[in-house]
């Protein structure tokens, strides 16, 4: 039998894979990643184990979801014309607001990450995953300002990544210590290095 293509088929398979995803997230949050089984995640959403094959590609596609679920970006729409100092600026606001939902997700982000280097093809869909992001992000970035980039717009955007990333993982075990004027500082020095 054919899947139903249906407006209404499409939002049935939406709420199926929403509901999937739910219940792996539950598992995930008492068992982890690598505990949480394929048996327990169906009958925690009230399905068949055949429901998750019918609708992701086996474990690994589903835990993909999950931690796409619950994942954190911090891409704050370009002002256009705007200075890099004013965009980064931007950015350091973003990520300010960020930290206090960051700080929930810790434990499942750093099992997410152990999991994925346990599973090549999960770390290589999700290496696919940032370097898209980082391409998109330098082809702005050169767009805007390239001009007066005193490195190479790839070098910034993985900067910023760093960047990001460690006030981010810093926050959960210091919290304290990463302060907005922490972070609004460093990133202004980026700023300000960035350019001729």
């Amino acid at each position: 039998m054919a899947p139903d293509t249906s407006s209404g088929g499409a939002q049935k398979r939406q709420r199926t894979r929403e509901r999937l995803i739910a219940a792996a997230l539950e598992v995930v949050a008492e068992k982890g990643f690598v505990a949480a089984s394929l048996d327990e995640i169906a009958a925690r959403a009230g399905m068949t184990k055949g429901a998750i094959y019918g609708n992701f590609a086996g474990k690994s596609d589903l835990m993909f979801a999950v931690a796409a679920s619950q994942s954190l970006s911090l891409e704050p729409a370009p002002a256009p014309g705007a200075a890099l100092a004013e965009q980064l600026a931007a950015a350091a606001d973003a990520l300010v607001a960020l930290l206090p939902r960051a700080g929930g997700l810790q434990r499942l982000n750093a099992e997410f990450q152990i999991y994925a280097l346990t599973d090549p093809d999960l770390r290589a869909r999700s290496a696919a995953v940032y370097l898209a992001r980082f391409d998109r992000l330098t082809e702005r970035t050169q767009a805007a300002h390239g001009e007066v980039l005193a490195m190479p717009a790839r070098d910034l955007v993985m900067a910023l990544q760093a960047l990001t990333l460690g006030f981010i993982h810093q926050h959960q075990i210091t919290p304290d210590a990463v302060t907005e004027r922490t972070i609004r500082s460093a990133f202004d020095a980026l700023a300000r290095g960035a350019v001729r």
